[in-house]
C-alpha cells in the first residue's frame, strides 16, 4: 500500500518538507484526517492508521516553527518527537548527527491534545481547578460538563438545570466548587439557585 510506504518511513518527512516550501500546510491536516478516516474502512490497517493519527499530531504540534522555517523540520521537530510516538519510531535511526534531549525528553505526546467530546452546541467557558486535574466547560447547550484533564473522560453526567447559555465557569479556591449556579463538584448536585 502507497500509503504505508509514506508514512512509515522518512518519506514522510520529505512530504512534509514538500508541502512546508509550497506553503501548503492547510491541506496536511486536511489529507491525514481524511486518510485516517479512510483506513478506518480498510480491513488490517490499525497501524497505517495509527501512523497517519500520529503523524497528524506532530503537525499540529510543529506545523507553527516548521511553516516559519523548513528546516525546523529537522532541526526542532523531529530531534523532540516524543520517544513512544509511532513517527519517532519510524524516524528512529534514519538521520544521524541530530540534535539530542538531554533531560525531560518526553514519551508520550502530551495531554494538551485531548478533545473533550460530550456538547451538543459550542462551548463558551472552560476553567482548570486549581490543581490542573480537572476541567469545567459551560455550553450554548445550558450544560456544565467535568472533564478529567490528563484522560480527557468526562466525570459523572452533564450538570443541567439552567436556563440559557452558561457562558461562565470557574472552580471555587479549593475545587469542591463549580460557580455560575452553586454545584458540589463530588457529588454533582445543585446547592443553590442560579446567581
Amino acid at each position: 500500500m502507497q500509503v504505508k510506504g509514506i508514512l512509515g518511513s522518512e518519506k514522510v518527512l520529505f512530504w512534509l518538507e514538500v508541502l512546508s516550501l509550497l506553503n501548503a500546510w492547510g491541506s496536511v491536516g486536511l489529507g491525514l484526517h481524511s486518510t485516517s478516516r479512510w483506513l478506518q474502512c480498510q480491513k488490517d490497517f490499525e497501524n497505517v492508521m495509527a501512523l497517519a493519527r500520529d503523524c497528524l499530531k506532530f503537525v499540529q504540534t510543529f506545523v507553527s516553527a516548521v511553516s516559519h522555517s523548513t528546516p525546523h523540520l529537522y532541526i526542532s521537530a523531529v530531534p523532540i518527537l516524543p520517544a513512544n510516538s509511532a513517527v519517532a519510531q519510524v524516524l528512529q535511526g534514519k538521520f544521524s548527527g541530530m540534535v539530542e534531549v538531554a533531560v525531560g525528553h518526553l514519551t508520550d505526546w502530551p495531554n494538551a491534545d485531548l478533545l473533550l467530546l460530550g456538547h451538543a452546541l459550542g462551548v463558551r467557558s472552560v476553567a482548570f481547578s486549581l490543581d490542573g486535574t480537572r476541567i469545567v466547560s459551560g455550553s450554548d447547550d445550558q450544560t456544565v460538563r467535568v472533564w478529567d484533564a490528563e484522560r480527557g473522560v468526562q466525570i459523572g453526567s452533564p450538570l443541567q438545570g439552567h436556563v440559557s447559555w452558561v457562558t461562565s465557569v470557574a472552580f471555587s479556591p479549593d475545587g469542591t466548587k463549580i460557580t455560575v449556579r452553586m454545584w458540589d463538584a463530588e457529588r454533582g448536585v445543585q446547592i443553590n439557585r442560579e446567581l
